[in-house]
């Protein structure tokens, strides 16, 4: 008989050098940066294999109330949110984790979906504030403006000469930025020395 076997317990990769407090310039008015890792999210990567995406994306929709977004964008429902990666494959994250594989895997595996838990991969910072575009401007090509890259706009680039995701969140000073965790302590400190003219929280 098989036995089943539980996750080893999350461990963020940044542990050992996230030091919560207020670093760099800090003017009159406090730090104009906030950094703050979100542990607490789970990762699903879906892909649908070919031919299947409209069945993959009804099984979605049908269970979560959720269209899988087009390119360059994300939509949420509830707790669950889904980012579009690239041609027939999406990202879906959760704060409530507890059944959000296992339910995908029932719903699309049968008609086409193929679901890769990426939780323990990625790390995601999320980066706020008066200040938060201008410092992640200083290092990607793509132009972060309101009006160019909107709420729920999504994407790949390059920053700090590292891949990553940028999701855009509510509002105009709300950023997600994702990274493969091995890039994680790179990423953290470029943010930190990038925000550092500001004035950075961590929290």
């Amino acid at each position: 008989m098989s036995e089943s076997t539980t996750p080893p317990p999350r461990r963020s990769a940044l542990a050992n050098v996230w030091h919560p407090g207020d670093h760099g310039r800090i003017g009159f008015t406090g730090p104009q940066v906030t950094l703050r890792e979100r542990r607490d999210i789970t990762a699903i990567q879906l892909d649908a294999q070919r031919g299947t995406t409209d069945g993959v994306g009804k099984a979605v929709a049908a269970a979560f109330g959720l269209g899988l977004p087009g390119p360059g964008r994300a939509t949420t429902t509830g707790d669950v949110r889904a980012l579009w990666l690239g041609p027939d494959r999406w990202l879906l994250q959760t704060a409530t984790p507890a059944d959000l594989e296992p339910r995908l895997r029932s719903l699309t595996e049968g008609v086409g979906g193929v679901v890769v838990d990426q939780s323990h991969g990625r790390t995601i910072l999320r980066i706020e504030g008066a200040k938060a575009r201008d410092t992640l401007a200083k290092s990607t090509g793509i132009d972060l403006h309101p009006r160019a890259f909107a709420e729920n706009a999504v994407a790949q680039t390059s920053l700090f000469q590292l891949a990553v995701t940028i999701d855009r969140r509510r509002g105009t000073s709300i950023f997600d930025v994702h990274a493969m965790r091995g890039f994680a302590v790179h990423l953290y400190e470029a943010l930190l020395d990038a925000g550092g003219e500001y004035g950075v929280r961590l929290v």
